[in-house]
């Protein structure tokens, strides 16, 4: 059964002391690395006994928690529960998965995340306003209320610079720099330039669009980009590239002010002539196709997207839908895009999740079921409904995924729409849907049809499918003690390096030592060429390039450590010659160790070849010589 990494990853914080006990968090090839504030807080026997945990080490001021290869996915839902640091994982940061489309997506949603909690504060104003307004409790056009509007609209018209300040976070750059560049964006003067509202300043015409000139010749297209998303972004590579090529070029004795005088230099024409009209026009494209989507089909667009929402949800791309959210309030008005959609499928989750509570017949699966319906209907908080109760069981799941685009799909067609930014969609969200031209409460008689059908559906498919589970744990157990099946045939490993062999118990790591991550053999190398020891497929690389790990065609996992705790030199005395994913043969080189670096820096060399899955062999023989040369045979698994 796949390792649950939410629930580890909890368990593992719980038992070290919680979230503000972890000082610092980084993982290598196969350990979570920690630096807690207080180690007497850590409960050893309790982190060992956490499933997929193999062994727990104290070393180099640092606590040690052996996952192995899963370590990489386990981190990734770790970070997120907690702010362990600015430099977390800095020695060994997670490579970027996915394709470009992916990676982009995953950028977005990474600098839009922080600034969640001041737009869902300064949203939830914007909805309160609305009611008080709407029923006639509040004037619009009173002091009172132009002081709470600007207080809640100042995050939304300010946004380039909010976002610039993540965008520089997340690449590692000046934040007040990129600040500077989002800040020019919505500076008034600016703003009243472009708008053709200044005496005097020369206007003219390009592409058929207003403009005004910089330096006199170079076109600067008239747009507005407060509340806007896509420009800033579109300058996140511009601006990166600018700092560099700055701190590049400046001397050291002049670079305090010369570095920060040639970026902004570079940025101000390249915002304002390039990409910033490029953003626009961008924006105003995809606003203006999902309008048309949305008027052509709206029943099909608001319910796949519905449905679709837990999968965007579970892989964080419903952030990078924000920004999209975002431009169909600033141009049209409202958006189904976010709020409609999030609002089916949310409140579909806590359906699904009562459905279970009331099906089964497990006192503590129905507690959970109801306190995770509660919580997804109510406040729109879905993970402890999705993961704790649909995924766990998987056909709620698929009741809750009908139960949204259905209600989706019955939303589309009475023309739900969202007309403010409020919290997490919930049941309480319908006040968001007040506005429109002739009845503005149409939008919530419907949305609350839409939402009875979405709880009740999902409700009612959830009790049809869900089974409780019988005997599972006891099955996989009796899986889990079963001898392991032995291979069609032995499978030969050759040596990936030419030195000494050593007895895997003697390598001065208690973790290697005691064949916690697997049997096998270690290496004391004279030469620091890495081959390949067989036919495979690169499975995991590290940017720290200390380890490789290799899976066989049979699914014999193999994982190459070059030296002990080498993770710390950052990556400087290694090459990789490979890709993750890529095909190798057996004698393809894979790394390049500079030995002697390694020796310098004060670190050992003895270099691990294991096996990380040897448990499911029935046993791994290492040949009985001494000295070895890379491509001799060093292992038989059978």
């Amino acid at each position: 059964m796949a390792l649950d990494y939410v629930s580890t990853s909890k368990q593992i914080i719980e038992a070290v002391g919680g979230v503000n006990n972890i000082a610092t968090a980084s993982h290598c090839m196969t350990r979570l690395r920690l630096v807690l504030n207080d180690e007497s807080k850590a409960d050893d026997a309790k982190v060992n006994k956490i499933k997929g945990v193999k062994s727990v080490i104290k070393q180099g001021g640092q606590y040690q928690v052996v996952i192995g290869n899963e370590v990489s996915n386990l981190f990734k839902e770790f970070a997120k529960m907690g702010n362990f640091g600015e430099n977390s994982g800095a020695a060994a940061p997670v490579k970027p998965k996915g394709n470009l489309i992916q990676r982009l997506f995953g950028f977005i949603a990474g600098c839009m995340t922080p600034l969640l909690p001041a737009m869902l504060g300064t949203g939830m104003v914007k909805v309160l306003l609305t009611l008080l307004t709407t029923f006639g409790v509040m004037s619009s056009t009173g002091p009172t209320y132009t002081i709470l509007y600007g207080m809640a609209d100042s995050f939304f018209y300010f946004l380039p610079i909010f976002l610039a300040a993540q965008i520089a976070k997340k690449t590692n750059h000046t934040v007040p720099l990129f600040m500077v560049v989002g800040a020019m964006l919505v500076y008034p003067d600016i703003i009243n330039l472009l708008g053709g509202a200044i005496e005097g300043a020369p206007m003219g015409t390009f592409l058929g669009m207003s403009c005004t000139y910089l330096f006199g010749v170079i076109p600067v297209i008239s747009a507005s980009y407060t509340s806007s998303v896509l420009p800033i972004l579109l300058m996140t590579p511009v601006m990166t590239w600018a700092e560099d090529f700055a701190d590049r070029i400046s001397p050291n004795v002049l670079k305090a002010f010369l570095k920060p005088m040639i970026f902004c230099l570079i940025c101000t024409p390249v915002a304002f002539c390039v990409l910033g009209p490029l953003g626009s026009v961008i924006g105003n494209l995809l606003s203006g196709g999902i309008s048309a989507l949305y008027n052509a089909v709206p029943w099909l667009t608001v319910g796949v997207l519905s449905a679709a929402m837990p999968f965007i949800v579970m892989t964080g791309m419903h952030y990078a839908l924000i920004p999209l959210c975002m431009n169909n309030m600033a141009t049209l008005g409202f958006d189904v895009i976010v709020l409609v959609t999030m609002f089916c499928s949310n409140i579909a989750q806590g359906g699904a999740s009562l459905g279970v509570a009331v099906k089964t017949k497990n006192t503590e699966t129905r507690s959970e079921g109801i306190a995770c319906g509660i919580s997804a209907i109510v406040a729109g908080v879905t993970e402890p409904a999705m993961y704790g109760i649909n995924l766990r069981y998987m056909k709620p799941m698929i009741a809750a995924v009908i139960g949204a685009g259905v209600s989706g799909l019955f939303a589309g067609i009475t023309g739900v729409k969202g007309y403010t930014m409020g919290g997490s969609p919930s049941i309480l969200s319908l006040i968001q849907f007040i506005g429109g031209e002739g009845n503005p409460m149409r939008g919530v008689i419907f949305g609350a049809i839409a939402a009875v059908i979405s709880i009740g559906l999902a409700f009612f498919l959830a009790m049809i499918l869900f089974r409780d589970p019988k005997e599972e744990e006891a099955s996989e157990e009796d899986n889990e003690d079963a001898a392991p099946a032995a291979p069609a045939a032995p499978i030969e490993i050759v040596s990936p390096m030419t030195g000494k062999i050593l007895d895997i118990t003697q390598v001065p790591d208690e973790v290697f030592a005691t064949g916690t991550l697997g049997q096998g053999a270690a290496i004391l190398p004279t030469d620091g060429h890495v081959y390949a020891p067989c036919d495979g497929t690169v499975s995991a690389l590290m940017d720290s390039r200390h380890a490789i790990a290799l899976t066989t065609d049979d699914d014999c996992e193999i994982l190459i450590h070059v030296g002990l705790d080498t993770v710390k030199l950052g990556g400087k005395p290694f090459t990789y010659h490979v890709k993750e994913d890529q095909k190798v043969k057996q004698g393809d080189l894979l790394i390049t160790a500079d030995l002697e670096m390694i020796k310098e820096a004060g670190y050992k060399i003895h270099t691990p070849v294991l096996i990380t899955n040897s448990d499911d062999y029935n046993s791994v023989k290492v040949a009985g010589v001494t000295e070895i040369k890379a491509g001799d045979p060093l292992m038989t698994i059978s």
